[in-house]
């Protein structure tokens, strides 16, 4: 039998209950037939190509979440094998496939399976056809009759129990060992904050999914996969559910209600609900998009193309308009073009009308638009609604086009209809060509279809691509943000007229709906929709809160998108609507305690799908960061079933002490963010000091990138505890913080830095930190004369009690001395006292010589100064300092 949790764990229970007689035997060895089928049936449809027009494996998934008997199990297993299904299995699930509907005779061990299953139905008295040859899909049919029968309309006795368990315990054991889908690698797959995964072995080796260990470049869905044989990426089994840890297995056990499903396991019978929301939407063929493009090139002025109409009610964004017609009407330069924005901003109407534009002209610089739709929802007035996408592979791509310029030998059997496109991208389709790909990010790898175009489009021919994901942004990428204030108020005027609720919106009204929805076009319309409906001015925030669907066709395809360490960042800001410094964010996820991630690769992911903002306060480089409504509302409720809650909570309480902010209040910069913080810190340690401990490394992060924190951590240390550590700790930061500081800064850190040398015994250090004061450029000549004494005395005070310092260095030396240049550029000015003070730095530098000079010219000005007399009378009577020089002279 193949190794592994998915199998291991249901013999380890069969083991135990077969124990407890053949009654539990066989119901243990039933429940294992009934967890195979699903197994087996899960891994079936994942094998099934994804095919947006048939929706082949959403419609039979759709039926397995719903479903509440074996039976439908084992229907839709035949369905996906037999029906139309059956020609969208990817070619790597050739084998398997053939394992489970090849018809095979006596000595293959597919047979004996089956008979041995018809052997354990006529037992129990159910009818079974098999034939001289059998197909293995055929044992989990009757599998699905035995357990009806035995389960549902049977009362099963220990003597039958005993004669059909042999029967039942060697089919399924051959299944487990032979068949092919279970000779497969199947692994539970996690993302860890780092971008790379983590492999939990389900069955196999699972040395396939290595790969995934050391790389960040893949993004794949937490859950079960399965590796096929002959290829890299691994197919999604949706519907088999695990954690990490492979602590259990479950799968769908029907009674699905309220978006939701039951998951059972056949392990240790624990039921847990499971999230439906990805099977919501009908089954089977959906309707093409309203903006998918007409069917055929029609004339627009001059030029071919098969433009949508423009919507009805069309506001135009002059601006951006404009720039995205200068740039399309350019064939000279950026053969790839790029609209990006969060859905529903606007980006494929504003497209629609630039080109129609564009098209119009008298001498249009194309002879032919080809519009190719990858939409999967639209956005309409109603609500958003689920579409058939027109392209979504790169075949896709080449057939529609195909379509659409019906080249003269694309009837032929050879015809190449990728290779035909290339050409188009290269040479253009009768001429010039504009290409345009909307909703991108729906199409299947676009990483893999943009290096295509991107290889093979050549000027005068241009692509235009809108997307949602700054990804794909091509030469020339054009940001589409909310509407400006006058747009959105015309939108507003508009639309109210259209629903009749003119009178129901006042000005201060519109001015919060535009302020609540950042001018965010189809938020605004839903917004003025559910006016209409309850005829009074709703509060947008409780709008948008209730507003599921908008929020889910909005958000939630590109939340998926984002890496582990993205969400983990959204969800974050999500839990706290605020405008917040992004510096704030990172410092609170990378404090100890959490994993380590790249929190800043995380917020250029958030800005790359727009689902934050950003505001950079002017004469900064810290920028603020912030989530609108409708990405808050939506991350705020995802929030309450994510695993992250907790850690995001924790988070949410520290990043709170850096203080509510608004958009607006971001011009006042990130410093009084942080000032606010160590104020709320200070409060905290006076009463509990350790409580330092656990802010001090956000502290520090935020420091590291606004330095004038270090000042304020460094007076926040010693307020916390006044110990020689504390101490030497807030020289440490008043170090770095000096590294940056501006002169007036400087002088008081350097002061500061002084205060703490001399509290620490630190006579070298303070020295030179009186230095650095004494020669920065502010200070004037009579301040210089206070550092100079004060120098004087610290050197004094070093000889009499340990002698000369041995720890001096020359770089010390040059201070004092720089410190003497610059006091004797002033010694017009110096009174006598200051001369002495003159003086005595040069004597403790060896400058006897100009020591001298300078007491007598102290003596000139002040006769009887006793400090200058007595400096001569030892230079003159002694011949020099009877301590020696503290430097020897160079």
């Amino acid at each position: 039998m193949s190794s592994g949790p998915l199998l291991d764990k249901i013999g380890d229970r069969i083991a135990l209950d077969r124990e407890e007689g053949d009654i539990a035997y066989f119901h243990v060895l039933a429940l294992q037939l009934e967890y195979f089928t699903k197994l087996v049936t899960a891994g079936v449809l994942a094998c099934i190509r994804n095919d947006p027009e048939e929706r082949h494996q959403y419609t039979l998934q759709h039926r397995l979440v719903r479903a509440d008997s074996l039976g439908e199990w084992v229907n839709v297993l035949n369905a996906a094998l037999t029906g139309p299904a059956a020609q969208c299995f990817v070619p790597q699930a050739a084998t398997v496939v053939r394992h489970l509907t090849e018809r095979v005779g006596e000595g293959d061990w597919r047979y004996s399976a089956v008979r041995n299953l018809q052997a354990v139905a006529e037992h129990f008295g159910v009818e079974s056809q098999v034939g001289a040859k059998a197909s293995l899909r055929q044992m989990f049919q009757i599998g699905a009759q035995v357990r009806n029968r035995t389960k549902g309309h049977g009362a099963t006795t220990s003597a039958e129990c005993g004669q059909v368990c042999p029967l039942l315990s060697e089919a399924l054991a051959r299944v487990a060992a032979d068949f092919e889908l279970f000779k497969l690698s199947w692994a539970y797959l996690h993302r860890n904050l780092s971008g790379k995964y983590r492999v939990s072995p389900l069955l196999g080796g699972c040395n396939e999914f290595d790969y995934l260990k050391r790389t960040r470049d893949i993004a794949l869905a937490d859950g079960v996969f399965i590796s096929l044989w002959s290829t890299r990426a691994p197919v999604f089994v949706p519907l088999v559910f695990s954690d990490p840890d492979l602590s259990d297995v479950l799968v769908p056990n029907g009674n699905f209600k309220a978006g939701t499903f039951e998951a059972l396991s056949y392990i240790t019978n624990d039921v847990v609900r499971k999230d439906g929301s990805s099977w919501l939407d009908p089954p089977g063929r959906l309707p093409a998009s309203e903006s998918e493009g007409r069917p055929s090139l029609e004339q627009v002025g001059n030029t071919f193309a098969n433009l949508p109409p423009v919507p009805v009610g069309h506001i135009p964004r002059c601006g951006l308009e404009d720039l995205l017609c200068e740039e399309l009407t350019r064939t000279d330069r950026h053969p790839i073009v790029s609209l990006t924005g969060s859905g529903g901003i606007g980006k494929t109407t504003l497209a629609i009308a630039a080109i129609t534009s564009i098209a119009s002209l008298e001498k249009s610089p194309y002879d032919v638009v080809l519009w190719l739709s990858a939409r999967d929802i639209d956005l309409l007035d109603s609500g958003p609604k689920p579409v058939r996408p027109r392209v979504v592979t790169k075949k896709d791509i080449a057939r529609a086009a195909v379509e659409l310029l019906e080249p003269s030998d694309s009837g032929k059997s050879n015809f190449d209809a990728e290779g035909y496109v290339q050409e188009c991208f290269e040479q253009g389709a009768a001429g010039a060509t504009l290409f345009v790909f909307d909703n991108f990010e729906t199409v299947e790898s676009p990483a893999d279809v943009f290096a295509w175009i991107d290889t093979h489009i050549r000027l005068p021919n241009k692509v235009l691509i809108t997307t949602r994901a700054r990804d794909f942004v091509g030469d020339y990428p054009i940001e589409i943000g909310g509407m400006t204030d006058d747009e959105a108020h015309e939108l507003i005027d508009q639309h109210a007229r259209r629903l009749g609720i003119e009178a129901l919106l006042r000005p201060a009204y519109k001015e919060k709906l535009i302020r609540e929805s950042d001018g965010h076009p189809y938020v605004i319309k839903i917004l003025l929709g559910r006016v209409a409906q309850e005829r009074r001015a709703v509060d947008p925030e409780r709008i948008v809160a209730s507003a599921d669907q908008l929020l889910t066709a909005l958000f939630e395809r590109t939340f998926d998108k984002l890496s582990p360490a993205g969400q983990r960042v959204f969800l974050l800001l999500c839990s706290w609507r605020v405008f917040v410094p992004a510096v704030a964010v990172e410092a609170v996820l990378l404090r100890p305690g959490n994993e380590r991630f790249d929190v800043t690769t995380a917020l250029s992911e958030l800005r790359r799908f727009s689902l934050v903002e950003e505001v950079q306060p002017p004469e900064e480089v810290e920028v603020f960061v912030g989530v609108p409504l409708a990405a808050a509302t939506y991350g705020h409720r995802k929030l309450e079933a994510s695993a992250l809650k907790v850690a995001v909570g924790e988070d949410r309480k520290v990043l709170m002490e850096f203080g509510a902010g608004k958009r607006e209040d971001a011009h006042r910069g990130v410093l009084p963010r942080i000032e606010r913080l160590v104020k709320t810190i200070a409060t905290k340690v006076s009463a509990n000091p350790k409580a330092l401990d656990d802010f001090t490394p956000v502290l520090e992060y935020v420091a590291s990138r606004v330095p004038k924190a270090y000042e304020l951590l460094a007076y926040l240390v010693l307020e916390a505890k006044d110990t020689k550590d504390c101490r030497e700790q807030a020289k440490r930061y008043l170090q770095r913080f000096l590294e940056v500081a501006d002169v007036q800064e400087k002088r008081r850190a350097w002061q500061q830095l002084a205060d703490l040398c001399r509290a620490t015994g630190d006579v070298v250090g303070e020295v030179h930190a009186l230095a650095e004061s004494a020669l920065l450029p502010i200070v004037r000549p009579e301040e210089i004369g206070t550092f100079a004494n004060q120098i004087n005395n610290r050197i004094h005070e070093l000889r009499k009690g340990q002698g000369v310092d041995e720890a001096w260095s020359p770089e010390v030396r040059l201070l004092i001395e720089q410190v003497a240049l610059a006091m004797d550029r002033h010694i017009g000015k110096l009174s006598a006292t200051d001369c002495s003070r003159l003086a005595w730095l040069y004597l403790n530098t060896g400058n006897d010589a100009r020591a001298t000079d300078v007491a007598r010219i102290g003596v000139q000005r002040e006769q009887h100064n006793e400090h200058c007399q007595r400096l001569l009378l030892r230079l003159e009577g002694r011949h020099g300092n009877p301590w020696g020089p503290l430097f020897n002279a160079q």
